[in-house]
């Protein structure tokens, strides 16, 4: 007896182990069955959003369409990770860089796609009612380039402007330049992962916005700039500079000129948080 049990339950471990897993089930969706929803408070108003696959929440392979409306945009923003795009009907106007610039586009009409790199800035002018589908890898995370002060943070860095030409006070123009020296602490210091950028006050109140490298394109392929220039040690002193002309042209640009350092944390891959900054210098 003991013997034919044990041969039955061998048999069932042998049928087991050849049953193949479970696939998953197909997925398949016709326009009438798509669910459409407001979309965040990321895209334009009027904006609508269906979800076909995966969910763009979590983890994982999501495909998504959009609705975009007439006249939109989409000012300067990065994401963590590739975004595949194919526009279905009407039109998109693609630009790369922190400013967005109308005259610096390319358009994207139905039947195009695109695939915009990790963390690579973009912004995006709608001439026509748009729907597009978007697939990538979640959590999808739309980052903008305005940088602002947390409630709540607590300061682990100190950052004081040195010498700064031309002088405070001075009448700026478009073809200057800003020229800092800074001297920065700090605390409970890590490698590759602080460093230190020049925002103006936004027309946004209590905003601030900063005008990164430039995004070269060669052909229709974006080249990004280099990684940032991370901070070496937890003291020291760095010269910034900072060309004016692109400063001039943000729609965020304000007057009287307010500048200010931020020491900045990389976070994760995907964030970052204002960790000190140095106080107000006020130009004309």
């Amino acid at each position: 007896m003991r013997i034919a049990i044990v041969a039955a339950l061998l048999a069932a471990s042998v049928l087991n182990a050849q049953t193949p897993p479970k696939p998953d089930p197909p997925i398949g969706m016709t326009p009438e069955a798509m669910v459409w929803t407001d979309g965040p408070s990321t895209l334009p108003p009027g904006s609508k959003m269906a979800v076909l696959e995966g969910s763009p929440k979590s983890d994982g392979m999501f495909t998504m369409r959009v609705r975009i409306p007439a006249g939109s945009a989409i000012p300067p923003h990065w994401h963590p990770r590739q975004e595949r795009v194919t526009i279905l009907s009407g039109a998109v106007d693609l630009g790369f860089g922190s400013v967005a610039n109308a005259g610096n586009t390319k358009r994207y009409r139905a039947g195009s796609f695109y695939v915009n790199p990790p963390r690579v800035m973009h912004f995006l002018f709608f001439p026509e009612a748009t729907e597009m589908q978007m697939t990538g890898i979640g959590p999808w995370e739309l980052q903008t380039s305005d940088i602002s002060v947390k409630a709540g943070e607590t300061a682990t860095a100190t950052a004081s402007v040195r010498t700064i030409t031309p002088l405070p006070g001075s009448e700026l123009a478009p073809s200057m330049t800003i020229k800092a020296v800074v001297d920065y602490s700090i605390r409970n210091f890590k490698p590759s992962t602080y460093s230190l950028m020049m925002v103006f006050e936004s027309t946004t109140p209590d905003r601030t916005f900063g005008v990164g490298p430039m995004i070269t394109v060669t052909g229709d392929r974006p080249v990004a700039p280099p990684r940032p220039n991370f901070l070496e040690n937890a003291t020291g002193t760095v010269t910034l500079t900072q060309d004016l002309a692109r400063v001039f042209s943000s729609p965020q640009f304000k007057r009287p000129i307010r500048v200010r350092i931020f020491v900045q944390e990389q976070v994760s891959e995907s964030s970052s948080r204002t960790a000190g900054m140095s106080d107000w210098i006020e130009f004309r």
